[in-house]
């Protein structure tokens, strides 16, 4: 077994682990990253997601408009010319950001490599050692074969509260998680514009569930905005089965089928579907919501559709409640236009373990909250603030005041 130590560990390389890698090395310290797959991005790249949410202010009358400045802004624009993509936005005023997906691992590593910052990939945490109320040491799987961590922070952006799980920590009440989705590329596919081809997409799978040709879930097919490249296209399908901690092959199996269901369908009912194919699967089911830890605050849903802002904002919330049930179509709950919520520092601090942060889907928030504030544009916020408290802890720093300055920098636009 070899043994090494950090600064700070931060555990699962997804935007928020990136921002918060980045945050910490930006505070002169010593950081290490785990990351479970062969690459960076966590869902954004494994589950090929294809938008970033929560970067924009919610408004219909306006084109996209930066809510977010500071690294997450910066992430965003570099994302954007790397990826020569536009901003895009629905009927209900939201926009988002449109990637690639290599582009988006490329950046991540680039980041990463920039700011000195030790990354292990293919890499598990296997378990941690508490002393007192602190989270000391970790066990890493890597390469066959096991390193001991030690660190004096720890950042926990795994998106199921790993550390926490094994730490034994306690965790939110939580009546049931969000359907989960499978993303998979089709070419041959004889359509002008993304507009047309969801037109022609949902008339046909309509037609095809009123014949009983197709069950009634079929209706949840969606074009991944931006995606349409001669011919090519990515689309994503709603998987009709609640989500537990231990069924994920068994989402990932049934996702196959129904696609594999889908594109016969397709193939026989519409002449713009034809000659589609079948190109590739994402990695990674995407899975929207998981177990979270208790921090020393609650994000709540009334935080969110009232908009309630706070002294100690690490960041601002965009994204209104979206919510995927297994057996319905998306339920969207907004809050007032041109406005937004916040999320305070508590909501990213272990009421158990004094050195423990989370960041991403990983906060503590309840159910409702966590729906709006799982994307990607939020995600970098919680990543980058959580980076910088950890580094403020590290470095003997006053909370309240590395709070005041990452205010500045990245949340008072």
């Amino acid at each position: 077994m070899k043994h090494y130590s950090t600064d700070i560990l931060i555990i699962g390389g997804g935007s928020a682990g990136i921002a918060a890698a980045v945050a910490a090395s930006r505070c002169g310290l010593k950081v290490m990253l785990v990351e479970r797959n062969a690459y960076l991005g966590g869902k954004a790249t494994a589950a090929e997601v294809g938008t970033v949410c929560g970067l924009y202010k919610f408004s219909k009358l306006h084109a996209a408009h930066f809510g977010v400045k500071g690294f997450t802004r910066e992430f965003a624009e570099t994302l954007q010319r790397m990826s020569q993509s536009t901003p895009t936005s629905n009927s209900s005023g939201l926009c988002f950001l449109p990637y690639e997906i290599d582009k988006f691992k490329e950046l991540s590593a680039s980041l990463l490599s920039q700011n000195g910052v030790t990354v292990y990939l293919n890499a598990v945490l296997n378990n941690v050692t508490i002393r007192g109320n602190e989270v000391c040491q970790a066990a890493i799987s890597v390469a066959k074969e096991t390193l001991q961590i030690d660190f004096k922070a720890i950042i926990d952006c795994t998106g199921n509260s790993l550390v926490s799980q094994l730490a034994g920590g306690t965790f939110i009440d939580s009546i049931e998680m969000q359907a989960a989705a499978q993303v998979f590329t089709l070419k041959g596919v004889d359509l002008p514009s993304e507009t047309v081809l969801s037109f022609v997409l949902m008339l046909t799978l309509t037609k095809g569930i009123s014949q009983g040709k197709l069950t009634a879930n079929f209706d949840r097919v969606y074009v991944v905005p931006g995606s349409l490249n001669e011919g090519v296209i990515k689309l994503k399908i709603a998987i009709p089965i609640q989500v537990t901690r231990d069924n994920y092959f068994e989402l990932r199996a049934f996702a196959e089928n129904r696609i594999s269901e889908l594109i016969d369908f397709l193939r026989d009912a519409n002449e713009s579907f034809k000659d589609i194919e079948l190109v590739s699967l994402a990695d990674e089911v995407g899975i929207r919501t998981e177990k979270r830890p208790l921090g020393q605050y609650i994000l709540t849903e009334q935080d969110v559709l009232n908009c309630r802002k706070f002294e100690n904002a690490i960041a601002n919330g965009f994204w209104p409640i979206e919510e995927w049930g297994q057996n319905r179509t998306v339920r969207m709950h907004y809050f007032s236009e041109d406005d937004f919520y916040q999320i305070p520092a508590e909501a990213l601090i272990s009421k158990e373990f004094c050195n423990l942060f989370f960041a991403g889907r990983g906060i503590s928030a309840d159910d409702q909250a966590i729906a709006s504030a799982r994307v990607m544009g939020t995600c970098l916020q919680t990543g980058y603030a959580a980076g910088k408290m950890a580094g403020a802890l590290v470095a003997g720093i006053d909370l309240n005041s590395a709070i005041y300055t990452l205010q500045e920098e990245q949340i008072f636009v």
